[in-house]
This record gives structure tokens, C-alpha cells and sequence, in this order.
């Protein structure tokens, strides 16, 4: 054998005996945003955003200079407990990736430093918002008011009504529980109500601005009211059937004008049928009946070229209010 031959061999044996090269893991992504929440005397709640590869985060507390840990196994956030009283504390978080992913641990994120209350917190929140009606029929209403701030965390709201001359609450509602619809009121008859808030240490806010809102009278026909969404060449049709009589509603019908060149698409709260230029909407079987003070919310979309939408609502043969 040639010595040429022979070293060449030589080399790509030793080259197929060689290691491949390392490659680098790649590091996971610090967490951000990390914040103490809801800082009181004993306990805070501490969040943050780790990176999606993550697969859990471990917490660190500096202590005497020194970094060491606090708890592991966690997933952007936990709740601090056994705090003590004025105290000041700095925490940071690293993630952890999921094991053989090809991935390392994150560097550490940037620390959070704050200071619980000397005290049991005592401030209350603030007074909120007066509640805004909609929805108003004869025998209910719907509500909705603006959230309270505490310099903690808010833990609810006491809903209450004028009752009497007395203010009694009539719901009990967490923080994120703004709305509610009150029923059983009687047509045509004013009410007022006003919220308090609370927060986690039970102090109470100074009660809102009182509001009053006076259900719709009774009738001897129920109402209609109709809102048309143009987007030429489409259309939107909402139809708001209220019941304001003192006695079930069976068997309504909403007509109106709609162009034979005009094409529907989509129906929803009702069946409906064309015959040349008019178009009926009529309850599913299951919405045929309209109990007092209650409401069906039919409607339609489509489109006609020319654009001409439709128009001239009827509910059983009397004109609707158009929105």
C-alpha cells in the first residue's frame, strides 16, 4: 500500500474515533416583572412572568447579604405567609427548564424589595362608584359600578338597597363581581341602591352615591325595540322584545320590510321566513313564551346589493322604537 493511501486512512480513522463537538445549552430567560402584591403585616403576594419553556421557578430571599432559597416548584407566582411586622424583605426568582430539553437554568431576575405594615392594616378602601342601570324591565334591572381601590387588596362588595328608610344589603360579591341583576321589583315603582366595599381585613369603605332607577310601567301590550348595525353591504338587525304586561307573552311575531335581492346569513332567538319584499321573525319553541317583565333578544345579519337594509319593525302588527 502506498504511504500516501496508508496515512490517509490513518486520518479518517482518527477523525471517526474523535468526539463531536459540544454544544452550548441554551439558557432559559430571566422572569420579569416581578412585584409584591397586596403587601400587608404578615403576608404579600409575590408574581412575576417566567419564559414558556419554563417548567418551574424556584424563589430566593437575600438574608444577611446572602441568597437562599425559599421555595421551589412554582409557576409565576406565590403567597408569602408568617411575615413579620415592618419588616423588609427582597426576594428574586430564576426558572428551572424541563429536564433533557437542551435548556439551563435562567439567570436570576431582578430582586423586589418591600416593607410590611407595622400593623394589621386598617385602612379601608374607597368609596365606590354609584351603580349604573341597564337592562330596566318591569320587574328587574340590571347593575353594574366602578371598582374600589386599598392600599392591600380588595376582597368584595356589599350591594346594598334602600329598604324602608334602611340601607340592607342584598349581595355579597367577591372583587371581580361587579354586576348583578336584582329581580321580583314591581312595574313602574322607583328603587335605590348604593354599594360598599370591603377589603381582606374586613374594613368597610364609606358607602357609594346612592342611584334610583324606576322600573318600566305595566302595559297593555309589550315593546319592541329594534337596532339596525349598517356596514354597507351588510347588516346587522338586534331586536329587544320586553314584556311589560302583567301576563305571559305567547306567540309574537316581528315583521319588517327586507328587499328580495337582500340575502340572510346568520338568525339567532327566532325562525325566520320571507315572502318578497317582508320578513317575519317567530319564537324557537323553546322561546314562544315571554314571562313578565322578561325579554327575548332575537335578531339577523346579512347584505343586499343594491344596499337597501330593512326597515319598518313590527312586533304583532304595532310599530317597534328603532334604537
Amino acid at each position: 500500500m502506498r504511504l500516501s493511501r496508508f496515512l490517509a486512512l490513518l486520518t479518517a480513522g482518527l477523525l471517526a474515533l474523535a468526539p463531536a463537538p459540544a454544544f452550548a445549552a441554551t439558557v432559559l430567560t430571566a422572569p420579569v416583572d416581578v412585584q409584591a402584591l397586596h403587601v400587608a403585616d404578615t403576608s404579600a403576594d409575590l408574581q412575576w412572568s417566567h419564559d414558556l419553556l419554563a417548567e418551574q421557578d424556584v424563589v430566593e430571599r437575600k438574608v444577611g447579604g446572602t441568597w437562599t432559597e425559599y421555595a421551589r416548584g412554582l409557576f409565576n407566582g406565590i403567597t408569602l405567609t408568617g411575615l413579620q411586622r415592618g419588616t423588609t424583605y427582597t426576594f428574586r426568582v430564576y426558572s428551572l427548564p424541563t429536564e433533557s430539553s437542551g435548556y439551563v437554568a435562567s439567570p436570576p431576575s431582578a430582586p423586589v424589595t418591600f416593607t410590611t405594615l407595622a400593623a394589621p392594616d386598617s385602612t379601608p378602601p374607597t368609596a365606590p362608584s354609584a351603580p349604573v342601570f341597564s337592562s330596566v324591565t318591569t320587574t328587574g334591572v340590571s347593575m353594574v359600578w366602578g371598582e374600589s381601590t386599598d392600599n392591600v387588596q380588595v376582597g368584595g362588595y356589599h350591594l346594598q338597597q334602600l329598604i324602608g328608610g334602611v340601607w340592607t344589603t342584598i349581595r355579597t360579591a367577591d372583587w371581580s363581581s361587579r354586576f348583578y341583576r336584582v329581580t321580583g321589583l314591581t312595574g313602574g315603582t322607583a328603587y335605590t341602591f348604593a354599594v360598599v366595599a370591603f377589603d381582606t381585613n374586613g374594613n368597610l369603605s364609606a358607602r357609594s352615591p346612592a342611584a334610583t332607577v324606576t322600573t318600566l310601567a305595566y302595559t297593555a301590550a309589550p315593546t319592541c325595540k329594534v337596532q339596525v348595525v349598517l356596514f354597507s353591504p351588510g347588516f346587522l338587525v338586534n331586536v329587544t322584545i320586553t314584556n311589560t304586561t302583567a301576563a305571559p307573552v305567547t306567540g309574537w311575531t316581528i315583521g319588517f320590510t327586507l328587499a328580495s335581492t337582500a340575502v340572510t346569513y346568520n338568525t339567532f332567538g327566532a325562525i325566520l321566513t320571507r315572502s318578497g319584499n317582508t320578513g317575519t321573525l317567530t319564537p324557537n319553541a323553546w322561546s314562544t313564551t315571554i314571562s313578565p317583565g322578561g325579554q327575548a333578544m332575537p335578531g339577523f345579519t346579512g347584505g343586499a346589493t343594491p344596499f337597501t337594509p330593512p326597515a319598518s319593525f313590527t312586533l304583532n302588527g304595532a310599530p317597534c322604537t328603532m334604537a
